[in-house]
């Protein structure tokens, strides 16, 4: 597993964002959202490849897909002074629970060091209870509710923080 930062002329990538959002989110982000994104500077994408060979299967084991990276999981991070914003984060399904997710977060906490930043905010839908016990255990507290913050379909979503330990230390 390698992360990268995603870059605006990374179409591949980018495509595969957004397909992955689509099979993930009720409410997927679309290719030109991902592409006005890399524009902000205060944005970074970073994602996590495999450039194993994909499990065995009649379309993988095709000379052409022998090696092609693979993607695992990537997140949006959005940040101003010292606060950032898990704007996305997503693992594919056959990928989670395998450290994906973590990783992301330490590319992140790396990062935060580096700008200064403290403080990671994020909002998740209320009836996500693997998300939520997932940043509860990456040391995300919950701040409060936003009623009917989300559409597509209509949901509260939980507002959380977490205080970030740049130097040391094992919460994210």
């Amino acid at each position: 597993m390698e992360i990268i930062e995603i870059k605006k002329d990374q179409q591949q990538y980018i495509s595969e964002i957004a397909a992955l959002e689509s099979d993930i989110f009720p409410d997927p982000w679309s290719e030109k959202s991902i592409r006005d994104t890399l524009e902000n500077p205060q944005a970074r994408i970073w994602a996590i490849i495999s450039r194993q060979a994909p499990p065995c299967s009649c379309a993988s084991t095709a000379p052409e897909h022998a090696g092609k990276p693979q993607l695992l999981g990537y997140v949006i991070f959005y940040y101003v002074l010292d606060e950032g914003e898990i704007a996305r984060i997503a693992t594919s399904p056959q990928h989670r629970r395998q450290g994906v997710a973590v990783r992301l977060l330490e590319k992140m906490r790396a990062f935060s060091y580096e700008q200064n930043i403290t403080r990671w905010l994020l909002d998740v839908r209320i009836s996500n209870e693997t998300a939520i016990h997932f940043y509860k255990a990456a040391g995300f507290a919950e701040d409060g509710v936003r009623k009917n913050f989300y559409a597509n379909p209509p949901e509260d979503a939980i507002l959380m923080s977490c205080e970030v330990e740049t130097s040391g230390g094992d919460r994210a």
